[in-house]
């Protein structure tokens, strides 16, 4: 699947300087945004039941009274390392056409999503119209952050054991290659490429790796969505992946949070959890 992060091809392309490659990519996006619409008129009737495809057009002849997606779209942004160790602020645009009636994942969740992966020039690069279930941490940067702004939905199950789902989190989310696979390419995506993610959220499950009972989302420390450099304990060894964090000698479940308060414990009140002190 395109959208993981191990699917990019590496290839003797030059590395451009992320922070003047993230302007010349912005500036496209911001243009492509405003010369083009979605069918957003298609979607004011739809069942809670329904999902209907997104279309992307150009904002000409007997569309040109179309409102932009440059007018409709929110931003976040997200900051990304350059190999100076400095930090570059890319915007992520998103919009949310239907917010689902459920619960948001995080970025570390397992996810349950049909989706269609596109380029400017609306070649589809990857698609899957029935749903899979996808592991959110493993995805590239820009795909992977869109996830947690849609909502899931609710599911119904039939008397011959099918299911379906509404309700469901229906949007799209455009980010540039900095968030992609910058100058890493494949057959289909050429490098240095802005994608487009058309994605329907139909359910997902919080995810635990290690099995220690702390969500693997709560294993990233530092909050910068990078679960592979948190390691307390300096094991190599990452703490999602680590049923010992503080390398102790005591399982993590058995140091977390003995009395169910949902609050971590800590014994000497030194302010480091018990899971992560190994005094």
């Amino acid at each position: 699947m395109s959208c993981s992060e191990d699917e990019s091809n590496q290839s003797a392309v030059p590395l451009n300087d992320l922070t003047e490659q993230y302007i010349i990519e912005n500036d496209s996006i911001v243009q492509f945004m405003k010369s083009h619409f979605y069918n957003y008129q298609d979607f004011e009737n739809i069942t809670s039941y329904d999902s209907t495809d997104i279309i992307f057009d150009s904002i000409v002849g007997d569309n040109i009274d179309k409102t932009p997606i440059f007018d409709q779209v929110s931003t976040i942004q997200i900051g990304i390392k350059d190999e100076n160790e400095q930090i570059v602020n890319h915007n992520l645009y998103y919009h949310i056409i239907r917010n689902g009636k459920g619960e948001n994942p995080s970025v570390a969740d397992s996810v349950f999503v049909s989706y269609q992966g596109l380029l400017f020039d609306g070649k589809s690069f990857d698609s899957r119209q029935n749903p899979i279930w996808m592991e959110g941490k493993n995805l590239i940067r820009g795909f992977q952050e869109f996830l947690p702004l849609l909502k899931k939905g609710d599911v119904t199950i039939n008397n011959n054991g099918t299911y379906n789902f509404f309700d469901f989190g229906i949007g799209f989310v455009i980010f540039p290659s900095g968030l992609g696979y910058f100058q890493n390419g494949s057959i289909s995506i050429p490098p240095y490429s802005p994608l487009i993610f058309k994605v329907d959220m139909m359910t997902f499950s919080r995810t635990d790796h290690d099995n220690d009972t702390v969500l693997t989302i709560d294993e990233d420390l530092d909050g910068d969505h990078n679960f592979n450099n948190d390691d307390t304990d300096s094991d190599n060894i990452p703490n999602y992946i680590d049923n010992d964090d503080d390398n102790d000698g005591v399982l993590t479940r058995n140091e977390y949070d003995t009395n169910n308060d949902g609050i971590p414990d800590d014994s000497d009140g030194d302010g480091i959890p018990d899971y992560l002190d190994s005094n």
